[in-house]
């Protein structure tokens, strides 16, 4: 039983750094390019999707811990030093979920003109 919970852990990990690395790679530019679409600032969009890079950075680390805890090695117990780090960064994108709805407002009014 064991060695199942370790190998479907396992399996979680890399199935959670290929979903990061396609989310970097692939659905992050495509909303960079987006954007760019109706936003002239180039630095202001960059730096958004900087954002958005790093909270997917940071959502696939809590993962990443969570399911190498789930393992029950005791080896792995100590990556929960690491967990508040995570959770204060992802507590910071509660606020960036309100800047985005006020960009998305900003963005309505400007193209309604």
């Amino acid at each position: 039983m064991t060695a199942e919970i370790i190998a479907i852990n396992i399996l979680k990990i890399v199935f959670v750094i290929i979903g990061g690395h396609v989310a970097i790679t692939r659905v992050v530019p495509l909303l960079n390019d987006f954007l760019l679409s109706f936003i002239k600032d180039r630095k202001s969009v960059e730096s958004f999707t900087s954002l958005i890079d790093i909270f997917v950075l940071a959502l696939v680390g809590l993962k990443i811990v969570e399911f190498a805890i789930a393992t029950e090695n005791p080896f792995a117990s100590y990556l929960a030093v690491i967990q508040p780090g995570f959770d204060l960064i992802m507590m910071l994108f509660d606020y960036l979920k309100w800047v985005l709805v006020v960009l998305i407002g900003v963005v309505a009014i400007k193209n309604m003109k």
